[in-house]
């Protein structure tokens, strides 16, 4: 299997989402660290909507743009910036006005540096083997550990130890598995592990990582692609997305 069509994972099956008679049926394409997520999320919408089946692939947020560009057929694209949803609109592969900034991720060094250490001073120091970050060519949460790291006068330094993850769950299997010391991941990822929990929040600012939600084009179930928009902006999903370490509009 190749292609988008590898990353396609029916999230929960069609029996634990809907009745047998739904009517109209969601393609979510969604950013890895939506992982741990997505499937409360699922869970209460279709409860809410059970005339409406959902599906959702994961993968880093610029290779589902790829996807969409090469014709996968999503209705809809929950991303971890904003920048790839306007490319979509600039493309005409994304509707404009369907925009709209759902959840801010949260950014985490995992495992927590030494008691009484900087992240600073333990990144840079000798001890350091591998470090896990994600492409930040293809991953937000990537992008903004390089952009960090380069504010901190530490990306040169560090960038030769760098071991590099597809995606941001990438990165923190890389640590979990022991081939890295330290990643930088979403704590969205860590939010249903509790034995993975001992990471260490770097504040970037509450409006840092916005992750964007739009309807794609090519949607062939536009009308309940839109409800499912709207209702990601509602009382129900920002509890669920606090819950697992997002903070929201």
């Amino acid at each position: 299997m190749t292609g988008w069509r590898k990353f396609a994972v029916t999230a929960l099956g069609c029996c634990a989402l809907s009745t047998s008679a739904a009517t109209e049926k969601i393609r979510v394409a969604a950013a890895s660290n939506l992982v741990m997520v997505m499937e409360p999320l699922m869970r209460a919408f279709t409860a809410e909507h059970t005339q409406i089946e959902l599906s959702v692939s994961h993968a880093a947020t610029g290779n589902l743009i790829a996807q969409i560009r090469h014709g996968a057929p999503f209705d809809v694209l929950l991303a971890a910036d904003l920048d790839y949803p306007q490319a979509l609109i600039e493309s005409g592969h994304a509707e404009e006005q369907t925009l709209r900034t759902f959840a801010h991720g949260v950014l985490m060094l995992w495992p927590q540096p030494p008691v009484g250490q900087k992240w600073q001073t333990v990144l840079a120091g000798p001890g350091l083997r591998r470090l896990a970050v994600a492409n930040p060519d293809t991953a937000p949460y990537g992008k903004a550990t390089k952009d960090l790291l380069t504010a901190a006068g530490l990306w040169d330094q560090i960038k030769p130890r760098v071991v590099w993850g597809e995606n941001v769950a990438q990165t923190l299997q890389f640590v979990h598995s022991g081939n890295a010391d330290f990643g930088f991941v979403a704590a969205s990822l860590l939010s249903g592990n509790h034995d993975l929990r001992a990471g260490m929040i770097i504040e970037l600012g509450e409006e840092a990582l916005p992750h964007g939600a739009i309807r794609l084009g090519a949607s062939r179930s536009p009308g309940a692609a839109k409800l499912f928009l709207d209702w990601l902006e509602g009382a129900a999903a920002r509890i669920i997305l606090i819950e697992h370490g997002y903070r929201v509009p």
